[in-house]
């Protein structure tokens, strides 16, 4: 597997088991959820079960709503999610060292 598929599907994997905690603490419902990021309540499910990947547009969508809340953006930090290296590979990909 290449280098950007091996870090895309960790990072949406890592998010995948923790999204019924984020959304706990958002107070939010899988169909609320879904509803604020264009998905069906379905999707949401079939993610969090591990029935189906989550798309990285997903994963954007996802990491964007719950950033905007402090108690969620503390927990964000505490995952495994491999930030220095997200930003390395978008830095690479505008053409910056």
């Amino acid at each position: 597997m290449h280098k950007k598929e091996e870090l895309l599907k960790r990072c949406t994997e890592i998010l995948s088991k923790e999204l019924p905690v984020l959304r706990k603490i958002n107070n939010l419902t899988q169909k609320d959820l879904g509803d604020i990021i264009g998905v069906s309540r379905q999707t949401v499910t079939n993610i969090e079960s591990g029935k189906s990947e989550m798309k990285w547009t997903t994963f954007l969508a996802i990491m964007f709503v719950f950033s905007l809340d402090h108690g969620s953006v503390e927990y964000l930090r505490r995952l495994d999610i491999p930030y220095a290296e997200i930003k390395q590979w978008l830095a690479e990909k505008r053409g910056e060292k």
